[in-house]
Formats: C-alpha cells, sequence, structure tokens
C-alpha cells in the first residue's frame, strides 16, 4: 500500500492496494442542496540543538592618567558575554517543557509519546524515526513532520487521502469527526462514491468531478464543537472566496449555530451565502471537495487549534 505525506504537498498517485479506509456515517438526520431552492439535496449529513554559546568573556585593557603627575595605572575590564553561563537560550526538541515560549523557533510545547516536550507541528523539520519531535499524531517522515494516510481505491467507499488528512487534523483540534463516507441511506451527492451513483448526479457535473478514483467519497463532515469553530468557518469561506483555498465544491454550516448557510461554486461564496433549504448542519459542517482533488491537501483546517487559527 502507498503512503503519502501530507505535510506540504500530497503526492499525486493513488494506489490499488491494501484494505479499505472506509468512514462510514451512521445516518441522516437531514439533507443538502445542491443550490438554494433547487430542490436537490446532497446526503451529508452528520452520523454514526541548543543555542548557547561557550566562548568566554572579552577582556580589554586602557590605560590613563590617574595623577597629576601624568604617570597612568593600568586598568583591566572585563565584558562578560551572557552565553558563557552556558544556559540555553532557548529548548530544543524533545525537551520537556511548560509553554511554548520555552522552545527553539518553529517549535511549540506540545505532547509526543515522551509527554509534554518541544516538538515540531506540520512542516516542520524532525530527525526521530519514530516522530518523537513531532507535535501529536505527527510523524517524522522524509525528515519533515506530516500526516502519513493511505491511498487506498476499493469499494465498497474509501475516505480519500484529501480527507483523512482532515480528519487527523480535526483529531488534533479535538473536535467531533462524523463521518466521510455515507451510509445505505445516502443515495447520492459527494459522500457516495461516484462508482454507486448515477451518471446525472449533480456531484457529477463537470470536468472537475471527474473522479480520480470512483471508490473515493468526496465530502466530509466537522462537528463544530470546539472554542474556535465558528470563526474557522468564517476564514473557510473567506479564504475560498479569495481563491487562497482551492478545490471546494460545496460548504453548509452555520456562523452563529443557529442560521445555516449555503455555499457552492454555482450560488456563490460571500460572506453569507444562501440561506440552506435542508436540515441539520447547525452543530456540523458539512465540506465537498471536487472529485478530481480527492488526491490533494486543500487545507480546510489546516493551522487551526481549538482556540484559534491562521
Amino acid at each position: 500500500m502507498k503512503r503519502f505525506l501530507f505535510a506540504t504537498v500530497l503526492a499525486s498517485a493513488c494506489a490499488d492496494t491494501g484494505n479499505p479506509l472506509t468512514d462510514t456515517m451512521a445516518g441522516p438526520t437531514g439533507v443538502g442542496p445542491t443550490g438554494p431552492g433547487s430542490g436537490q439535496t446532497d446526503a451529508d449529513e452528520s452520523s454514526s540543538g541548543d543555542s548557547s554559546s561557550s566562548s568566554g568573556g572579552a577582556l580589554t585593557t586602557t590605560t590613563g592618567p590617574t595623577s597629576s603627575s601624568g604617570g597612568g595605572d593600568l586598568t583591566t575590564t572585563m565584558d562578560v558575554d551572557s552565553s558563557s553561563s552556558g544556559a540555553p537560550m532557548c529548548l530544543p526538541a524533545t525537551t520537556p517543557c511548560t509553554e511554548g515560549g520555552e522552545c527553539c523557533e518553529g517549535l511549540e510545547c506540545g505532547t509526543t509519546s515522551l509527554g509534554q516536550v518541544c516538538c515540531g507541528n506540520e512542516g516542520i523539520g524532525c530527525n526521530t524515526p519514530n516522530g518523537e519531535d513531532c507535535c501529536g499524531a505527527l510523524l517524522c517522515i522524509a525528515g519533515v513532520c506530516g500526516y502519513d494516510v493511505d491511498a487506498a481505491c476499493e469499494p465498497p467507499c474509501t475516505a480519500p487521502p484529501a480527507l483523512l488528512i482532515e480528519k487527523q487534523r480535526l483529531a488534533t483540534i479535538g473536535g467531533s469527526f462524523l463521518g466521510i463516507c455515507g451510509d445505505a441511506n445516502h443515495t447520492y451527492g459527494f459522500h457516495v462514491p461516484a462508482a454507486n451513483l448515477p451518471a446525472d448526479d449533480y456531484s457529477l457535473e463537470g470536468a472537475a468531478n471527474e473522479p480520480v478514483c470512483e471508490w473515493h467519497a468526496a465530502a466530509i463532515d466537522i462537528g463544530m464543537d470546539w472554542p474556535a469553530s465558528r470563526d474557522w468557518l468564517k476564514w473557510l469561506i473567506a479564504g475560498i472566496a479569495s481563491d487562497e483555498i482551492k478545490g471546494i465544491a460545496e460548504v453548509i454550516g452555520s456562523y452563529d449555530g443557529v442560521n445555516v448557510r449555503y455555499w457552492s461554486d454555482s450560488s456563490g461564496w460571500s460572506t453569507d451565502g444562501k440561506p440552506y433549504q435542508g436540515s441539520g448542519h447547525d452543530t456540523w459542517t458539512h465540506v465537498s471537495v471536487y472529485r478530481s482533488t480527492t488526491l490533494e491537501d486543500h487545507g480546510i483546517l489546516a493551522g487551526w487549534t481549538a482556540n484559534g487559527g491562521p
């Protein structure tokens, strides 16, 4: 089975071996539209190195008159370099810590198999073969902290690399994961593999939805139960609108947990979106990616923690 590093760029090859990576959803509570008022909906609902210096102080000598006799006494002045104490200016990776400010640049005070230590997040260089210098679930792959995901393509449904990476990011954040592959109650839309859909399904429209794997589901439902989740949604919509975040087909969610909105290329990516015609999505956000991009890292949750983000 091929493995893919999602530190910065995801490889663009899909293996067809190994076990299916299905993330089956237990059952829908509502439906989502292909566009405001269209009547067609998407079955996308929630369900089951030490930097110190060893150099010594600089010794300088000066002479000058000290009396009216014109004689000069030799005076010595010691300029002491604070680094000569041997104390590190910052804590290197794998060193126990209590707060991020103690750690060297690029590192955070996080948790690894060693406990609470200075460690690197996604994209930060690393040296340990087992990822002890990478925070959380990150692994050290080819000298960089990142996520290692499978790129299987098998029936009945496979969670694709693009969304498995977001699932792992969500786990690091501490938010609830509500599903990628739909269950039997999901009969159309992005939660269903292309192989199981009729040719006229809206989630197959256009060249962008030409699947790279016919068994990939192309949507993820993200629980909004982490403190910064509503701010994240605003950031996501703004990023898509400005084209900083690419490959997103549709989003359904709520800024306030009450008023549910719908966004897509067809309905537009305005800040407020359009009124959602289905049910649910007040406590979770549905994000679909184009089927041709299921091997790419979209950065949907990149850089976010439970309390804030970029």
